[in-house]
């Protein structure tokens, strides 16, 4: 087997070359998770020099010893795959962050324009919350509301109308703006008029200038999550959202002790082939 194994050319993909192996190619379209007993096909070539160094390492003599080469380099591709998963994971940490500490520092702004404008209780309420559309989403609502009030003046439903892109998530700006909102309501009902009044037009001008920052602040989220998305999508190898350090260093710690485990399998067939003999 050695010396057919040396004639093939290693610039053709050879993966895993007995049953319990080749069960594992399997499927190999799907997307897998770190542990799954899948080899993508992005992957075939790096299995196949795995194999090729294994089999020069161990030169194994049995069907057994096959098998666990095989069991050696599907353990180091997974060795692989965590290593991927944390690199991606820390380069993510940035960004993620950066996230974490805008919405914390937003919170306390936006509750206090809600509050004051008297719609505090209707958003922090307990149950599931309705979430905001995505920063894209938001960016097209804000500024086909901006339109709207640039061409016929502020009406109600425009209150509606950013409610519905925010749900139960308002940002700073989102609140700001609905603050205002919520005031040229209260001053029409109190004139009883529909035409706009002096303070009406000041009021226009505050809350076109809150939903252009608020179009500002959605961009720079947007770009955040790209820089996000662009990290998760770099490798071919894809990870549910479940991992974490923690788990990624659980998994280390069992693949090194199957590592370990399978060394010590083949060195006892070894001992016991010298026994034998």
């Amino acid at each position: 087997m050695q010396s057919l194994l040396r004639e093939i050319d290693m610039s053709e993909p050879r993966g895993p070359r007995t049953a319990r192996g080749k069960a594992r190619s399997s499927q190999n379209a799907a997307r897998h998770w770190i542990e799954c007993k899948r080899i993508l096909p992005e992957e075939q070539k790096e299995v196949a020099i795995l194999r090729s160094g294994f089999e020069e390492d161990f030169k194994s003599q049995s069907l057994i010893e096959d098998e666990i080469v095989d069991d050696l380099v599907f353990n180091r591709l997974i060795k692989r795959r965590i290593d991927i998963a944390f690199t991606r994971e820390f380069s993510k940490a940035p960004t993620e962050t950066t996230i974490k500490e805008l919405d914390r520092d937003e919170r306390a702004v936006t509750q206090y324009w809600l509050r004051i404008a008297g719609l505090g209780n209707e958003y922090w309420t307990e149950g599931e919350p309705a979430k905001r559309l995505r920063p894209d989403g938001c960016i097209s609502a804000l500024k086909a509301l901006q339109r709207r009030i640039r061409e016929r003046g502020i009406k109600p439903q425009d209150l509606e109308m950013l409610r519905a892109a925010y749900g139960d998530q308002p940002t700073e700006g989102a609140a700001l703006a609905m603050y205002h909102l919520v005031s040229v309501a209260e001053k029409k009902l109190e004139q009883d008029k529909t035409v706009e009044t002096k303070d009406e037009a000041g009021l226009k001008k505050e809350i076109l200038q809150a939903l252009q920052a608020e179009i500002e602040r959605q961009e720079d989220r947007e770009r955040l999550k790209k820089s996000i998305f662009d990290i998760e999508c770099a490798s071919e190898i894809q990870e549910p959202p479940r991992p974490t350090p923690e788990t990624l260093l659980r998994y280390r710690a069992a693949n090194t002790r199957e590592f370990k485990d399978l060394l010590d399998s083949l060195e006892r067939i070894r001992r016991l082939r010298r026994s034998a003999a």
